[in-house]
């Protein structure tokens, strides 16, 4: 089981020095998902695409008007 691999977090903080749309939001769910659901089994095209609209709305900044009302 890929859940104690020191190459996940290794990975993903290489890629967070490298470009800085990996947020830390991104790293966590990418280190969830790889020792997680990414690991367990092969997913499905749907279950593919919502994760990867939940990565890309972490890592596009969010516009002036949404942080005002935060």
């Amino acid at each position: 089981m890929l859940t104690d691999d020191p190459w996940i977090t290794a990975l993903i903080d290489e890629n967070r020095k490298r470009h800085a749309s990996v947020t830390g939001a991104v790293s966590v769910l990418l280190q969830e998902l790889l020792k997680g659901q990414l690991s367990e089994r092969q997913l499905t095209q749907g279950e593919m695409g919502n994760i990867a609209k939940v990565l890309i709305g972490y890592m596009v900044p969010a516009s002036p008007k949404v942080e005002a009302k935060q």
